[in-house]
């Protein structure tokens, strides 16, 4: 009988789909029946059905489950639904997840037990990825897969040889036909924008028009800071939603990409028209019509993305160089992980670089297999930081543009915030919104903590109570930058928030003065007021970097509880505690 498995995935920003992806190249290579799909793609009823599934899920937000398995996920909390539903399915659940949220990999957890409630069979026990890992999400995906394999090969008594061979054929996901090499249009490098195809087939996407693109820092600051403003028609957002980019490669990549394949003798130009077809997995829909190779290279491939390990084995796959295809081996092999770590993530090189360092292996690509080896533009997401009370058919957001060194000698710079930083006057972004984490309640008091760019929600809010109920005197605000001079993001409109609404500012400068000041100990010398607020009901609201400071700040209000409310330091974190289980403590943090 032939043995079959179905992977499914949940995922915001693809990273989830790449590894399912990768689960099916293996499956097929040790010769299983095998279908990879979104889990909302999937029909759920059909689970009941299944022997052997493998789910493959991101955690968003504050434990939220990925936008494409909700519905799922919702069909699966039935309380009408049997215990014994899926009693004879056997299941492996693999989360990815950032442990510097706090609620790291919860909806891997909670779908876990949810599959136990219904009598599923948990093949091995559940793999917790780790962004902050040394090796990122590797870390735990490679010696979690290693294992999926063994048992299903024990079970199932299939060979696991095929698997373990690392000199197999690549195993393609897509059919990649040239069709000619002539440019379908326009002239003088003059491509389309490839995902306005899409707008017809999603009506949550939206053209915006850059209104404004000012830095809001000063130009001797380390940091550049943009203020974007869009102007798009049909907008609908509430305060504390996501807006969410696709952005495209500076054309300094582009270049950089196909010189380095016409270097190498790939036969690959910006001129050639492709047409993609699926084999057993669905092609992008952004990818269903026909495209020159220069619009995939611009606004489908990231070609700044860090090679992961099943990149380096299709590399490793397509050598025929004896040392190249030694290294590109041993960056795939547990042993070989810490090698991989300082090749690719200590210096943030990336895809073009790699090849660079390959070329003949490098030169053995072709189209098919750039698509195999190269990963999609993930989107990103943005606070909105502007009031459609305020500011009608207006969107802004706030962005800090990513630029540092290694020891590389090419600075790196972040894909999507440089893209938006470049962008110039009138020109279009293609867009859409999601509800963010933060469920704001404007009949109570607020405590707002947002340091740098995590102001940016709480800008949103406090426009928009200020444009229907003109008394912000129920709300708190602190917010922390290095200088009152370079680095007060939207500074005019919280001044005169607090001088015309009421808004209680409170701001940290760190650097303007010997002794460092964060947002945590202007809360304390505040912690009077907060006590006040929290007594009267206030709900808190931080938003920032996950680094140190949620953590900081969360300390500060278990030492005004100790203070105010005579607490021992346990009663002071469970009180806490208690706030956050209750939703009047949230957060939204990023790494």
């Amino acid at each position: 009988m032939t043995t079959s498995l179905t992977v499914l995935y949940g995922s915001e920003t693809g990273t989830a789909q790449d590894t399912a992806e990768q689960i099916w190249r293996d499956a097929k290579r040790m010769k299983l029946k095998c279908s990879v799909a979104a889990m909302d793609e999937y029909n759920i009823e059909k689970l009941i059905s299944e022997k052997l599934v493998v789910f493959v899920i991101a955690t968003t937000g504050q434990g939220e489950p990925p936008l494409n398995m909700r519905r799922t996920w919702r069909f699966l909390l039935r309380k009408n639904l049997p215990s014994t539903s899926l009693i004879n399915v056997q299941y492996a659940v693999l989360g990815l997840g950032d442990s510097s949220y706090q609620k790291y990999n919860y909806a891997a957890k909670k779908l876990r037990k949810r599959l136990a409630q219904l009598g599923a069979r948990e093949l091995i026990p559940i793999g917790l990825a780790d962004d902050q890992h040394d090796l990122g999400i590797d870390g735990t995906v490679g010696p979690w897969v290693e294992e999926l394999w063994t048992k299903v090969s024990e079970i199932f008594n299939i060979s696991k040889e095929i698997y373990i061979n690392r000199d197999q054929e690549v195993i393609q996901r897509f059919d990649v036909t040239v069709i000619n090499s002539t440019i379908i249009n326009g002239t003088n490098n003059q491509y389309r924008d490839i995902y306005k195809h899409e707008m017809s087939l999603n009506e949550s996407l939206k053209i915006g028009t850059v209104l404004e693109n000012n830095r809001t820092t000063s130009d001797d600051h380390f940091q550049d800071v943009r203020l974007i403003k869009l102007q798009a028609e049909g907008l609908d957002y509430t305060p504390g939603d996501v807006l969410y980019v696709r952005p495209k490669n500076s054309p300094e990549q582009v270049q950089k990409f196909f010189t380095v394949l016409n270097d190498h003798g790939v036969n690959a130009y910006p001129n050639m028209v492709i047409r993609v077809t699926g084999k057993e997995i669905k092609v992008p829909s952004v990818l269903t019509r026909d495209l020159t190779l220069q619009e995939v290279a611009e606004q489908y491939w990231d070609l700044s993305f860090k090679p992961r390990r099943s990149t380096m084995q299709t590399l490793a796959f397509i050598s025929d160089d004896e040392l190249e295809k030694e290294k590109l081996i041993e960056f795939t092999t547990p042993t070989g992980q810490e090698e991989l770590f300082n090749y690719v993530t200590r210096p943030r090189r990336n895809i073009i670089e790699v090849l660079h360092d390959f070329p003949h292996t490098t030169r053995k690509l072709n189209i098919k297999l750039l698509f195999e080896i190269m990963s999609p533009i993930k989107p990103r997401a943005f606070s909105i930081a502007s009031s459609l009370n305020k500011t009608k058919n207006e969107i802004h957001i706030l962005v800090a543009v990513v630029k540092y060194k290694t020891k590389l000698l090419e600075p790196r710079l972040g894909l999507c915030s440089n893209w938006l930083a470049d962008l110039k006057l009138r020109e279009e972004v293609i867009f859409w919104i999601q509800k963010g984490t933060f469920k704001f309640d404007y009949n109570k008091p607020m405590i707002l903590i947002g340091p740098g760019t995590g102001v940016a929600p709480f800008r949103s809010l406090l426009l928009e109570k200020a444009s229907t109920n003109k008394d912000l005197s129920d709300c708190i605000l602190f917010f922390g930058c290095r200088s009152k001079l370079k680095d007060y993001h939207c500074k005019e409109d919280f001044e005169t928030l607090s001088q015309t609404n009421g808004l209680r500012l409170f701001c940290a400068f760190s650097r303007d003065q010997e002794q460092k000041i964060y947002v945590q100990h202007v809360i304390r010398d505040q912690s009077e007021l907060c006590w006040k607020f929290l007594k009267s009901s206030a709900n808190i609201y931080l938003a920032g970097s996950s680094k140190n400071m949620p953590d900081s700040v969360q300390e500060e209000f278990v030492n005004l509880a100790k203070k105010f409310g005579d607490m021992t330091e346990e009663e002071g974190k469970n009180f806490v505690t208690q706030l956050e289980l209750s939703g009047r403590y949230q957060t939204e943090t990023w790494a």
